[in-house]
């Protein structure tokens, strides 16, 4: 597929939108997973998904309508996600990856800053950047 970075440019506050999204082993009974904030058409990589992952649109419109289910490989432990498109990838991050988006099991979500990994997939380690505003 190579899905690549596409909008990572755009790392800053105020076009932001909100996507909840849930996970599922078998595809039946689905989990909430977490809120992926993004730039609109920006990739989202998710770290830990299960076999299958299903999203919809919460800000700026709110969608009642789930996407349809994607289903992961199992090749990696790392899923990059094209919510606009429906599309998902299995993948271990590269550079054209740095500033994504990363959403964690919990709901946490940072930004991509570092990863590598060994040859055979054994170990990995990663660098996130998170970042908080209030408002007023």
């Amino acid at each position: 597929m190579g899905l690549s970075n596409q909008g990572s440019a755009n790392e800053g506050f105020g076009n932001e939108e909100c996507w909840a999204v849930e996970t599922s082993k078998d595809g039946g009974k689905w989990r909430f997973f977490g809120r992926a904030w993004k730039s609109p058409g920006e990739l989202v990589l998710m770290h830990a998904p299960v076999r299958w992952v299903r999203y919809r649109q919460l800000i700026p419109i709110e969608r009642s309508e789930w996407s349809e289910p994607v289903e992961s490989s199992g090749e990696t432990p790392m899923s990059i996600v094209s919510m606009e498109k429906g599309t998902r990838e299995d993948l271990w991050p590269g550079p054209e990856h740095v500033g994504l988006p990363m959403l964690l099991p919990g709901g946490e979500i940072g930004r991509l800053k570092a990863f590598e990994h060994d040859q055979d997939g054994s170990s990995w380690r990663y660098t996130l950047e998170f970042r908080g505003a209030r408002e007023g």
